[in-house]
């Protein structure tokens, strides 16, 4: 009865969830429509809308996928991905996100170095929008993606040649923010860029983190990027939880994350009391008799079994907190224990640029505690710095399992991210959930019916179990 009710009304949420967001931020304009690309006007409606669809429909279907909740609804783990949620993510991406930041871009570099602060910002963002569509789809439209003009119909190209574009978008943002000028810039409003508030210094760093991050994909697959990835090594990273990407949530009515509200609109008052998300099998089995804080912060129940693969709570399995499927959870970009566990993993594999494995891996493992137990907005459970010097002091020096294990960990609640680090690594292992059509996890999404009608280029789907090419 529980799946039959999320499936019901799973569109109404996102509808529901989509107009909450716009009304929160009062954007009354179609910048789809709109003559000009007003920066302060366009951004915020990119932001809304990215997260808007990114925690309702790729948060909440996708989050069993990489097995850190066991079990959603509609989702495709078991080898069908709907044409909703395709769609959906697709439009996003390319209509709402792309098409906008583009309309963005252009303007900032008519007008000259003065918007050059803009023209970083929108740049920053299409990498990222283009990194997250190769991650869902592979091969996807980028070098003809955005000229609709000279290219009604797009070539979708390699996933290989669309990560080393979104390398060359973020080194061009990174000009960018070097060459602006003194004074005379435009005016960033703090309401408009929902990361910095326009401040330029944080933006060049999380260029750096992405371009990092993208480098770890591209290293994956095979290419040569290890000049680059040292290159960026000692560039300044994301290293403070302060220096995070997140969009915050109010928790108020209408700017609520769409995890609980699922639950209050269909459900009841809270995650704990109505059993509906609940911690995967490898979230149980990494941190259950771990000491490591984080099973308390995010467990509830936890002297519980946990639920079991493709699984719903229920009152006798442990069920995720209230402390972290709330009202304000931000949406999360990127943290700084991401980089420190790429930094630890590349010191392990002999980079030397890196840094120390080991100072790196604890490093991840006390900046990820921290966030969630002290940094992140809106906690309501702590950790105190004694709890989790103790826990990560006392760690033993990693092995690269240990550093692929913390790494999942550390993509919690990052529904894509997660599903990336387990694909580049394979660790922990995940089963394949009951009645998979594949027998395996799902590794793609297929095209949406859409695009494949609309653009003959539009490649054939590949089976939904076969790797994509990041994978090798």
């Amino acid at each position: 009865m529980k799946r039959l009710k999320f499936i019901i009304l799973a569109s109404l949420l996102l509808a529901s969830s989509l107009q909450s967001c716009d009304d929160t931020l009062d954007i009354n304009t179609d910048p789809l429509a709109a003559s000009s690309a007003d920066p302060n006007a366009v951004l915020p409606y990119v932001f809304v809308q990215y997260s808007a669809r990114k925690v309702p429909e790729l948060g909440t279907r996708i989050c069993d996928v990489s097995q850190y909740i066991s079990n959603t609804f509609n989702s495709p783990n078991r080898g069908s991905v709907s044409s909703f949620l395709t769609g959906n993510t697709w439009g996003m991406y390319y209509v709402q996100a792309l098409g906008n930041l583009s309309l963005v871009k252009a303007d900032a570099a008519a007008a000259g170095e003065t918007s050059n602060n803009v023209n970083a910002i929108a740049t920053v963002l299409m990498a990222h929008v283009f990194y997250e569509a190769t991650s869902l789809w592979e091969d996807v439209p980028f070098t003809e993606a955005l000229n609709g003009a000279e290219f009604p119909n797009p070539k979708f190209d390699s996933q290989e040649t669309v990560l080393n574009g979104v390398v060359d978008l973020y080194d061009e943002a990174i000009a960018l923010i070097d060459a602006i000028p003194a004074s005379g810039n435009f005016q960033i409003t703090a309401n408009s860029d929902m990361f910095y508030g326009g401040d330029m210094t944080s933006w060049r760093r999380l260029a750096n983190s992405l371009k990092l991050r993208t480098l770890m994909m591209l290293k994956s697959g095979g290419a040569n990027v290890d000049a680059k990835i040292n290159e960026t090594l000692n560039q300044p990273l994301i290293e403070s939880n302060s220096q995070s990407a997140i969009i915050r949530y109010s928790g108020q009515p209408g700017a609520q994350n769409a995890m609980l509200t699922i639950i209050t609109r269909f459900f009841g008052p809270d995650n704990e009391s109505q059993d509906v998300f609940g911690p995967g099998d490898p979230i149980d089995e990494l941190l259950r008799d771990s000491g490591d804080p984080r099973y308390d912060l995010w467990v509830a129940r936890n002297d519980l079994p946990a639920p079991g693969n493709d699984l719903f709570p229920d009152p006798t399995t442990s069920v995720l907190s209230n402390n972290i499927i709330r009202a304000d959870l931000p949406d999360m970009f990127i943290m700084p224990a991401e980089i420190d566990l790429y930094k630890a993993q590349l010191a392990f594999e002999g980079v030397a640029a890196a840094g120390d494995a080991e100072t790196n891996y604890k490093n991840g493992i006390r900046n990820a505690i921290k966030w969630w137990g002290q940094d992140i907005p809106g906690a309501i459970a702590t950790v105190s710095n004694s709890t989790i010097d103790s826990y990560v002091n006392g760690l033993p020096s990693p092995s690269i399992n240990d550093i692929y294990n913390q790494q999942y960990l550390a993509a919690f609640l990052q529904p894509v991210m997660a599903w990336n680090i387990w694909r580049i690594n394979k660790v922990p292992v995940l089963s394949p959930p009951p009645n998979s059509s594949i027998g395996t996890v799902l590794r793609r999404f297929v095209y949406p019916p859409d695009e494949i009608a609309a653009n003959p280029n539009t490649p054939a789907d590949k089976p939904t179990q076969e790797p994509m090419w990041f994978e090798n």
